[in-house]
């Protein structure tokens, strides 16, 4: 039979919200909105082997490693939360196993062998008490498949990273543990995350309300500011690097050739 087998995947989409499943949306919602989560979950991927790159080449990273706890709980409880099939689980152990690649290559790197003891222990109490704190806030605020608490819990974990990534640019006036292909990823990550549910809200307002709310609006904007201006900032920082490179290696050269002419 002519396409069968591309008719036997017709409607195998991507986290399909049953809300809006029931209002028989149109193929194009649905392949738009698959597109746009792949695009995350691909961008994001890459991004935590970038960081991983970055903080073994440079045994620095760029932030404090225990923030993952919240990553890594969310990444485990709403594999199971707000999904329903086998794909969609793997996905999100895909993502918990790069996190937790990248925690393990970041102690490893970074921290001497008698000190990562308390640094696990330490996340491992995080991850637990943030599952919890996932588990409790499900309860608190039901929903179905949980895209209300994934989506604020989402954005609350987001805000940090792009604030924390700026202000220890500028603090430590280097870019060890820093990449602009750390922050593309970054940067294109939230905008297609973000784009899942600006979607889904475009066409079905009633179901995704919160999703245009002022407030929802208001942490966007305040998340995605430090991540426009850090390209910027990364740049100069490097720069200001490159230079007093270049001086050190110009006094070292002369220190030579004085400590020669005394000789």
């Amino acid at each position: 039979m002519t396409f069968e087998l591309a008719n036997n995947y017709r409607h195998a989409h991507l986290v399909v919200q049953p809300a809006d499943l029931a209002l028989n949306p149109p193929e194009s919602y649905m392949y738009i909105q698959d597109g746009l989560i792949i695009s995350c979950g691909v961008l994001y991927a890459l991004c935590y082997v970038f960081y991983m790159i970055r903080t073994y080449r440079d045994k620095t990273c760029a932030g404090f490693i225990e923030f993952t706890c919240g990553t890594m709980a969310y990444e485990i409880f709403y594999a199971y939360a707000t999904t329903t099939t086998a794909f969609e689980r793997v996905s999100f152990s895909m993502w918990f196993l790069l996190d937790f690649t990248f925690a393990v290559v970041t102690i490893l790197s970074t921290r001497a062998p008698g000190t990562r003891a308390p640094v696990v222990k330490r996340m491992i109490f995080g991850v637990l008490a943030f599952l919890a704190f996932f588990w409790k806030v499900a309860q608190m605020y039901p929903d179905e498949r949980e895209q209300i608490t994934a989506y604020w819990t989402g954005l609350a974990l987001q805000f940090p990273i792009g604030w924390g990534s700026l202000y220890l640019l500028i603090k430590n006036r280097h870019a060890k543990g820093h990449s602009l292909e750390i922050w593309l990823t970054r940067y294109l990550g939230c905008w297609t995350a973000y784009g899942v549910f600006a979607w889904r809200y475009l066409n079905v307002p009633q179901n995704w309300s919160y999703v245009g709310s002022n407030v929802s609006i208001a942490v966007i904007v305040l998340t995605m500011i430090p991540e426009t201006i850090y390209p910027f900032v990364y740049i100069w920082v490097h720069k200001k690097n490159k230079q007093q490179s270049s001086r050190h290696e110009v006094e070292y050269s002369d220190q030579k050739v004085a400590n020669l002419n005394r000789r």
